[in-house]
């Protein structure tokens, strides 16, 4: 049975890690994202720096979002201004802990 460990959480968005199988999930509003531990750390470093008005798009609706592509074409992540910084907090936070972890369990 694997040992989750939450890195970062909210009431929107859940950043967990395995320990046993060295993978980490990020769960957010039906969307369970996965990662080696090292795929996390590189998609981390080529996201927090993304500023939200630089890749700024509109809904049909009108409402300003960012789309974040992924591997898959034709799956994307949407976020409102309010998402992304949620987000990207919670990146941080999870790679901060992440890092806590590895040094208390060395």
């Amino acid at each position: 049975m694997c040992k989750t460990l939450v890195l970062a959480q909210n009431e929107n968005l859940t950043i967990a890690q395995c320990c046993n199988c060295r993978v980490l999930n990020i769960w957010r509003a039906g969307v369970l994202m996965n990662f080696s531990f090292e795929q996390f750390k590189a998609f981390y470093h080529a996201t927090k720096t993304l500023e939200f008005d630089n890749y700024l798009e509109s809904r049909p609706d009108g409402k300003e979002v960012v789309i974040l592509s992924t591997p898959l074409p034709d799956i994307s992540l949407v976020f409102t201004r309010y998402e992304w910084r949620e987000f990207f907090e919670k990146m941080e936070e999870a790679n901060f802990m992440q890092k806590v972890y590895e040094l208390v369990n060395r």
